[in-house]
């Protein structure tokens, strides 16, 4: 990498993505390198994309590492995490030979890579923490059902590593207030360092993209569901959804497409999801995209009628940003969603709640909002209003102005 002088320099380092792939952290590397900074990047390597082990996009530098991911238990997460912890170790190691680390932005989970910033605070270095995902009510959704000793035992661990690296962090960045609530009444984080910057997506030209009628196979209506598809993502409720739409109540003139990627690293639940479709038979009108380009979501998107936001309800799922949510508003598309605190503060009258937190009753929410016209109409305009308004990256990236500038003050 090309150091320019008198710049600072800041490295990213996440685990739960690779990057450009991973939206959230590009855009925030992205807003720090216009601002003047020195970016690099420090990512899982992805299945499909963000392959090579180095390169240098748009100015800023990333360096990549084996993804390792032997499954969705306990035991897999943690060889998972600390291979990951060593080799972001090993990595930053090599970077800050060649040149100083001015600052770190570090998104979870895992909440453990504050064992390798907290060697550089010793020098002045930064630390900036951003809260993807509440880590203790994660695990807890998780293995909600997991009554053991041991669970508890792990749940008060996370709880002190969760304290700790909070405590070590100069700034708190979190996606919306239900989590920034969460973080100052626990840890009573001050306000000065404590900031919302919400996941959103950037106001572009994505409805330019023409629609594709083929895509529709010849059905009067198309429903897209678009993202990771994990234990908690709820893609199971969309295929059993279907499954009762067609066979129970008769509705069949409908094609879903389930856009995501189908590889384990991203999609933990994909292989039961897959024998879920095969057992219920709704191979028909149910498909799994796999991976698609920007492109091509923006495509599906634009041709769709509905869109669904299956997840369902656990502790860390209420108090989630899903940026499905935004990403469905700035499409125009009407939504069906469980009824979540943060999803109905995210769409508001864009989407229909349903509130049986099951399959039957979300087919029916389904149903009835493909039979409205006039509600879908009237729900695409709110939802490209609040996209357009509000729900979209500029205020995220002047919140992130604020707090990188915080960078340039001279330490006390």
């Amino acid at each position: 990498m090309k150091v320019s002088a008198g710049k600072k320099h800041i490295v990213f380092l996440v685990e739960n993505g690779s990057v450009p792939n991973d939206m959230r952290v590009w855009k925030e590397a992205r807003v720090a390198r216009d601002m003047g900074f020195d970016v690099t990047v420090v990512s899982p390597r992805g299945a499909r994309v963000d392959r090579e082990r180095r390169a240098m996009i748009e100015g800023i530098e990333v360096y990549r590492y084996p993804h390792v991911v032997l499954g969705g238990g306990f035991g897999s997460y943690f060889v998972e995490y600390l291979l990951a912890l060593l080799m972001t170790a090993w990595i930053v190691i090599g970077i800050s030979f060649r040149r100083r680390i001015d600052a770190f932005h570090v998104a979870n989970p895992p909440d453990v890579f504050f064992l390798v910033t907290a060697p550089f605070k010793l020098f002045g270095t930064r630390y900036i923490f951003d809260v993807h995902d509440l880590f203790v009510n994660t695990f807890e959704s998780k293995y909600e059902h997991n009554k053991s000793p041991f669970k508890s035992l792990i749940v008060q661990v996370i709880h002190v590593v969760e304290r700790i690296n909070i405590a070590c962090a100069d700034i708190v960045v979190v996606t919306n207030r239900s989590y920034h609530d969460y973080i100052q009444q626990r840890y009573h984080v001050p306000e000065e360092r404590l900031f919302v910057v919400r996941n959103a997506p950037p106001l572009d030209s994505r409805l330019e993209i023409v629609a594709d009628s083929t895509l529709r196979r010849g059905r009067k209506y198309m429903m897209v569901f678009f993202g990771n598809m994990g234990e908690d993502d709820g893609v199971d409720v969309i295929l059993r959804a279907c499954h009762h739409l067609v066979h129970t109540e008769g509705f069949s003139d409908f094609i879903c497409y389930l856009i995501g990627p189908t590889e384990v690293a991203s999609s933990p639940a994909i292989n039961s999801l897959r024998a879920l479709h095969r057992e219920l038979g709704i191979e028909g009108h149910v498909e799994f995209t796999g991976y698609l380009s920007w492109q091509d979501i923006h495509k599906y998107l634009n041709t769709a009628d509905v869109a669904l936001s299956p997840d369902t309800f656990t502790q860390q799922n209420n108090l989630s940003t899903m940026i499905k949510i935004m990403e469905y508003m700035s499409h125009g598309l009407p939504i069906v969603s469980f009824d979540l605190k943060e999803n109905r503060y995210s769409a508001g009258e864009a989407a229909v709640y349903s509130n049986g937190y099951d399959w039957i009753d979300f087919a029916e929410s389904v149903r009835q909002l493909l039979l409205n016209e006039s509600q879908r109409k009237a729900m695409r305009e709110i939802g490209l209003n609040r996209y357009r308004s509000s729900f979209n990256w500029n205020p995220s990236a002047e919140v992130l102005r604020r707090v990188y500038g915080t960078l340039n003050e001279d330490r006390r």
